[in-house]
């Protein structure tokens, strides 16, 4: 019986790796999500494993949960279902992972996913030298240079840049938290870890995604910190800064845009909010400029003044911010469908102040969990998905509610089991 059960504690283990490996790939990623379920419930019924049941599970499942309270408010049923139908993973996924009869080696797991997230960069990154070098050309000679690093992750089967940044973000961070902890590695495992942050982090930077880069650099500085919070001296302090600074210095040199995207691109016209169709070429013009997402999130604002307290429904959310845009006579928002882009304002929108209320109960339970036991990565990921969310809406994609919905049940698996407090507690 020992055997059988190492056997599939060690299944187990692989099919939360490969889950996690392929959230970028969807069809794979939701395979591998369908045959976990089976094998868990497998698991339970053959091995005749006592069900435990945590208090955490529900609030895991916080994100399914809203869809079914709210299920009434919906214009339409099947659109109803269809969005909660995104959603059931929140179902399983967190009762299996916080009731797992299993050991759960998470930071097992999370070492393994940055090598193998890294390896998969690699192999695409050579695929876009080879198959896009058309983008790479029309970048160096000033051409469409804001649209590299979304065609880079478009050819990733088509992924959506923000969303593709945010995992990369977090795996970077990842990997510098590997780098830092596993005291136990010899020197060349040390530097294999070093050097897979250095090519993470520059990922993300090619990616080029505004609130990535910010969180990337400060979860750098904050893990760092933490770490060595009461071993600072001068000499690291001098030693860190520098490094910080040859890195941006030798990446601005390599991708000049960078400074005009993060100063006139993104900040230029705010006098212009709501009066986007003023402009000439708006395509050209203000397309990823944050008086367009200001102009898009006071639109969702008025709109869900008008259903304050339970908001339009799950189904009706873009419909009815769409309709809005016509209704208010905004041609260019109305032209390009642009959702919310914010997660707390599609959720006030979607399911009222209950919903939004809701929304941040379920954004601070890994902070929770990473004061309670003292853990900076989980702290770190808590901030940097609360902070993703004011100009995204990740938890209506496939890859966000997967990403969250894991590693916040593995996170919860850690405060549940409490287990190997030697490594939790950093």
């Amino acid at each position: 019986m020992m055997l059988i059960n190492q056997k599939l504690e060690k299944i187990n283990f692989i099919l939360l790796i490969l889950i996690l490996s392929t959230i970028i790939f969807r069809p794979i990623c939701t395979f591998l999500i369908i045959l976990y379920i089976v094998f868990q419930i497998y698991i339970f019924i053959k091995l005749k494993f006592k069900i435990k049941f945590h208090w955490l599970t529900l609030l895991i499942s916080i994100p399914f949960l809203i869809e079914v309270l709210m299920f009434w408010n919906n214009d339409y049923v099947y659109y109803g279902f269809k969005s909660l139908e995104k959603k059931i993973i929140y179902l399983f996924v967190p009762f299996f992972i916080l009731s797992s009869p299993f050991k759960i080696d998470v930071f097992k797991i999370i070492n393994y996913w940055t090598k193998i997230m890294c390896i998969t960069l690699i192999c695409f990154l050579i695929n876009y030298i080879i198959f896009f070098n058309k983008n790479i050309e029309n970048y160096l000679n000033g051409i469409d240079v804001w649209d590299m690093g979304y065609s880079f992750s478009r050819s990733i089967y088509h992924n959506h840049a923000p969303a593709l940044n945010l995992i990369v973000s977090f795996c970077s961070i990842c990997s510098l938290y590997v780098f830092f902890n596993n005291v136990k590695k010899k020197k060349n495992q040390k530097f294999f870890d070093c050097l897979v942050y250095i090519i993470l982090i520059n990922f993300v930077f090619l990616i080029n995604t505004r609130m990535a880069v910010f969180c990337s650099i400060l979860g750098s500085l904050f893990i760092t910190i933490y770490k060595y919070k009461f071993s600072f001296t001068a000499k690291r302090i001098f030693f860190i800064t520098t490094l910080i600074s040859i890195f941006v210095v030798l990446f601005i040199n390599f991708f000049p845009y960078i400074i005009q995207k993060y100063t006139t691109v993104s900040f230029r016209n705010l006098d212009k909010i709501g009066r986007l169709d003023d402009f000439e070429n708006p395509e050209g013009e203000i397309y990823n400029s944050l008086v367009t997402r200001l102009s898009i999130w006071r639109s969702a604002i008025n709109l869900s003044k008008r259903n304050l307290c339970v908001g339009v429904g799950a189904s009706d959310g873009k419909r009815k911010l769409f309709e809005y845009y016509y209704e208010t006579d905004q041609m260019f928002l109305f032209k390009y469908k642009f959702p919310v882009h914010n997660q707390y304002l599609d959720y006030l929108v979607k399911f009222g102040i209950i919903g939004l209320i809701l929304l941040i109960l379920y954004m601070i339970i890994p902070f929770y969990i990473g004061c309670k036991i003292h853990n900076s990565l989980i702290i770190y990921y808590s901030l940097s998905f609360i902070v993703s969310n004011m100009t995204d809406d990740f938890l209506i994609r496939f890859d966000g509610t997967v990403y969250s919905c894991i590693f916040i049940s593995l996170f919860g698996y850690l405060y549940v089991s409490n287990q190997d407090k030697y490594l939790i507690k950093r």
